[in-house]
């Protein structure tokens, strides 16, 4: 048995009245873990792709590795499959956002420097840092796989990922990719991030949480 590929999630928010965030002890940033870290997703080859590849006749380059696309175009193409996945469960498309990109493509590259494979102690700071204001954040991470097909097929079949990728109160997402594995994690390329929000403001794009609810789709 091969064992390929780690992946976390993590979903963070504010609790927020009238969409203001309240900063006294009561009503200060709250941490939801939406299941545990899942150690392995994939087992014995490639990880399931035919939920995503359905869907993904519009895409361009989702089948493309890494290495043989360039940056804009494997994020377009990870971005596309999240919004297919959306849109054929019933919710809002979400918007490619330059300060989540910045981002999830310096923490990507943190994670592949550094050789650890983890959110840090507080991803949503670093989506603050990057310039956005939000009043929810997620992020997805992997390690190990080659395309974006394969990755977001990944994240679909994994619960707390699903769940972020279908989280009807996030309106934008920013991916991060790097063609090289974790050391220690993956022998093979790449590491990816990608970070959800609703901006400070915004209203959710949606209420319907039956999609998210149903977590995880497999093929």
């Amino acid at each position: 048995m091969h064992l390929k590929c780690p992946s976390h999630h993590l979903t963070q928010s504010r609790q927020c009245a009238d969409k203001l965030c309240m900063d006294n002890s009561a009503l200060r940033r709250l941490m939801l873990v939406l299941g545990a870290a899942l150690v392995v997703l994939a087992v014995a080859g490639s990880p399931a792709v035919g939920a995503v590849a359905r869907s993904s006749q519009a895409c361009e380059y989702t089948t493309t590795p890494v290495t043989a696309a360039t940056r804009a175009e494997v994020r377009s193409a990870v971005v596309c499959l999240i919004d297919q996945q959306r849109v054929e469960h019933g919710l809002p498309a979400v918007a490619s956002n330059a300060d989540l990109s910045r981002s999830a493509q310096d923490w990507t590259q943190t994670m592949v420097h550094s050789g650890e494979f983890t959110h840090g102690a507080d991803f949503a700071a670093r989506i603050t840092a990057a310039g956005l204001k939000w009043s929810s954040a997620g992020e997805n991470i992997a390690t190990g796989f080659v395309t974006p097909a394969q990755v977001v097929a990944a994240w679909m079949a994994s619960l707390g990922h699903c769940q972020n990728i279908l989280n009807p109160g996030f309106s934008q997402v920013g991916i991060g990719v790097v063609s090289r594995p974790v050391a220690n994690y993956a022998t093979e390329a790449a590491t990816w991030t990608a970070d959800f929000a609703l901006p400070m403001g915004s209203a959710p794009p949606s209420r319907n949480l039956a999609p998210m609810n149903g977590c995880p789709y497999r093929s």
